[in-house]
């Protein structure tokens, strides 16, 4: 059994909806639906009443739900307390991001600020996690900032109060390919089928990409012939023509076509936006966020 099924739950009987629960936990509803079945596999019985309206549970879903929330906050709790164990006075600060991030717009960031309010430690972590978890590390003090895209295609669960956000960088959703099957992908005249490179269903990159395939007619062109959680390795199965991807435009390098070449329907822009949990303490936490909120 996965603690995620648990949270599943917890979300689908809040809100009512596979939809909206999909939407909170940054999954598909089809991802959302199989983990559910594969609780109640786990559980022996079926939890949930589909055939109501909001959804409810069922009478072996009341036996369970307590249970279930029980084991989720004793979960949470020990994680709180084992990260904050874990922290080092090594590092004065603690950062979380997605991993393309890390490769190159965290390093720049890290020199912009060093200098401007001077030299200080940072661990970098950029595991492979749901935005979910990434906020959660906030929470539990595992993290002091959290780093990612921001793009009207995924809404963050997040009480903007507690965990306020800047918009630090702005970048761009593109489609990638080898430079030999631009034209017979993207070009106007072409209709063929194009070997599509997706991203895993739970990663933010693959909401932004269905969102921008969804808006346009070129979706049905789109046959998945690869799929890969790290646009690096979408990126590097496009270079050996397997197919077509979209990855962040950043991430190509100097000499790649610039968003004002490719078709305005082919991309999407995006924000780099950064979190922290208000009740963070630490002073160059502070230091560093007075720094992003007066950019120079």
């Amino acid at each position: 059994m996965d603690i995620k099924w648990l949270k599943d739950l917890l979300h689908v009987v809040q809100l009512g909806s596979f939809s909206r629960a999909a939407e909170t936990r940054h999954v598909t509803q089809s991802a959302l639906s199989r983990r559910i079945q594969s609780l109640e596999i786990w559980a022996g019985s079926e939890l949930l009443d589909r055939s109501h309206h909001p959804i409810t549970l069922t009478p072996q879903g009341e036996d369970f739900i307590q249970t279930a929330r029980e084991i989720v906050a004793m979960s949470e709790e020990a994680q709180s307390r084992i990260a904050a164990s874990a922290r080092t006075a090594d590092y004065e600060v603690h950062l979380a991001c997605l991993h393309t991030l890390a490769l190159a717009f965290v390093p720049k960031l890290v020199a912009d600020l060093t200098e401007r309010i001077g030299p200080f430690g940072i661990s970098i972590t950029a595991d492979a996690r749901t935005v979910e978890e990434y906020l959660l590390s906030l929470t539990n003090g595992s993290s002091d900032m959290f780093l990612c895209y921001s793009h009207p295609s995924v809404q963050f669960d997040i009480d903007q109060e507690k965990f306020p956000s800047l918009v630090i960088g702005e970048d761009a959703m593109v489609p990638y390919c080898g430079p030999q099957d631009a034209e017979s992908y993207i070009g106007p005249a072409n209709q063929s089928e194009i070997p599509y490179l997706k991203y895993a269903d739970s990663t933010f990159m693959a909401h932004v990409v269905r969102s921008i395939i969804s808006a346009n007619d070129f979706g049905y062109r789109l046959v998945p012939k690869y799929r890969a959680s790290l646009a690096e390795s979408l990126m590097t199965a496009a270079e050996k023509r397997l197919g077509l991807c979209w990855v962040p435009h950043s991430l190509i390098g100097e000499g790649a076509p610039g968003p004002e070449m490719i078709p305005d329907e082919w991309m999407s822009p995006m924000s780099i936006r950064i979190f922290r949990s208000v009740e963070n303490d630490n002073p160059v936490v502070k230091r560093i966020w007075a720094a992003l909120s007066d950019p120079v």
